[in-house]
């Protein structure tokens, strides 16, 4: 059972590595490590609203062969810690029947475990977070605290067990213990504060990286980044949580279950908490749930009802926020047919959107036209053209969403006068006015070519 697992995570991941540039979180990881290897300081000089560990890894893989290399790399000790957790709940068979379920959900496209996401490689410090509880307290913590540098909603997790600590394990249940645990789990971002400090970037990475974030739990719902919970319904998804884990620790006390049932359960519906924190349906918010998930589904014992009434949970909640999937059997059909000859580069890059070989067109273009000295600027929501065409973005904000979003507009045009790009690329087809920018184009550019629904505008001479 454990070669099979082996063996399906390597033909399940293969097509990742060939995959061209088209997924947008990536695009964005990739300009902003693009931005980090050229000195460029995060959030204060380009920016992106998550924790810093992600770019890092962007800035050290620079493609996304190697962003996807590097996921595969990785994976591979998450799945072996994944699997040494399951030992402490599950038989011997069920652990490895769990490692291959595990496998198989990380892998394929349906939850976008074949994606260089934050939430993926989140997994491997959360894992060992867990795998440590207990008895090595400290290395709990910090690996947790790791986990935090990838994505906030972890947080909910070691809030978890936190508690888990105070309310049950009487051992641990001491000002100290909870001290040293607390303190591990903050320890790397006051490290990264600290790094941020000493480069005048301190409150640009606050805000970006976990203040504004408040904002954007509420924004799906609300249609702006303004902050406003009660419209986004996330106090009564926090009192649910914390009802839910009442209810189980009645029925824990009343030995209706047993403490190790009593964890998973709890460790589910904070995991459940947190993909749900910002109620937006991107199906790769699922992955945060996937262990606490598997571990459940062979460690009910005569649970079932319990079982059921967390899947129910769990269901509910996927169709309530509509969450979505991506296609696995058409996915690997694709690669299948190109390895086969079947299919031309064009023809398999078009599988991941219509807009996929313009971005390679335009990439040849700004390589043409383009030094690497030169900056360039793009009014569109398609990061990946910057580490495309290994050339840097005249400003801070690097999609049009961003502009929109924080409201930057003046602050782009101002830099955009400062900072003046080679080229501007125009997605002429989204809806979005930027009326200070057609502006500054008309004054500053001309008209040098087209690429599908894409301007390319080109700096006149008269400027320099």
């Amino acid at each position: 059972m454990i070669w099979l697992s082996a063996i399906l995570f390597l033909i399940l991941r293969l097509p990742s590595l060939f995959e061209p540039y088209w997924y947008g979180d990536e695009g964005v990881y990739l300009v902003l490590g693009q931005g980090i290897r050229h000195g460029l300081t995060l959030y204060s000089q380009i920016y992106d609203n998550k924790p810093p560990a992600i770019y890092y890894l962007a800035a050290v893989t620079q493609t996304v062969f190697g962003f996807r290399l590097l996921l595969l790399l990785w994976m591979i000790p998450t799945c072996f810690y994944f699997y040494k957790l399951t030992q402490k709940y599950l038989s011997q068979k069920q652990s490895q029947i769990a490692l291959l379920l595990f496998v198989i959900l990380t892998s394929i496209p349906v939850i976008e475990g074949h994606i260089a996401n934050a939430e993926i490689f989140m997994l491997l410090p959360t894992l060992l977070g867990f795998l440590f509880f207990e008895k090595y307290i400290f290395w709990s913590g910090l690996s947790l605290g790791l986990a935090f540098l990838f994505k906030v909603p972890v947080a909910i997790e070691f809030f978890f067990l936190f508690c888990f600590i105070f309310f049950i394990l009487k051992k641990y249940k001491d000002l100290k213990s909870m001290f040293v645990f607390g303190l591990a789990f903050f320890i790397p971002s006051l490290v990264v504060a600290l790094y941020y400090q000493l480069n005048n970037a301190l409150l640009p990475f606050l805000s970006s990286a976990f203040l504004q974030n408040f904002g954007y739990l509420s924004s799906w719902s609300t249609g702006s980044q303004q902050s406003s919970p009660t419209s986004s319904g996330l106090p009564l998804r926090l009192g649910l949580m914390f009802l839910s884990w009442l209810v189980f620790y009645f029925q824990f006390r009343k030995k209706y279950i047993d403490q190790k049932l009593l964890f998973l359960s709890c460790w589910f519906t904070a995991c459940l908490f947190g993909v749900l924190l910002s109620t937006r349906p991107y199906p790769h918010y699922l992955i945060q749930i996937v262990p606490s998930l598997i571990i459940l589904l062979f460690y009910f014992k005569k649970h079932l009802f319990h079982l059921i009434f967390l899947l129910a949970l769990l269901t509910y909640s996927i169709i309530h926020y509509k969450f979505y999937f991506y296609a696995t059997f058409s996915y690997y059909k694709n690669f299948v047919q190109y390895t086969l000859n079947q299919k031309d580069t064009e023809s398999y890059r078009q599988y991941f959107g219509q807009n996929v070989n313009y971005f390679y067109q335009i990439s040849s273009y700004l390589g043409q036209k383009t030094s690497p000295a030169d900056s360039i600027f793009i009014w569109a929501d398609d990061p990946y053209l910057y580490p495309l065409s290994d050339r840097l973005p005249s400003t801070k904000y690097i999609t049009a969403y961003h502009i929109l979003d924080y409201n930057g507009y003046q602050l782009t045009i101002n830099q955009l006068k400062i900072n003046l790009p080679k080229i501007v690329v125009y997605n002429q087809s989204m809806n979005r006015s930027f009326p200070l920018l057609d502006k500054f184009i008309n004054d500053y550019y001309y008209l040098d070519n087209q690429i599908g629904p894409y301007y390319l505008f080109y700096r006149l001479r008269e400027v320099l």
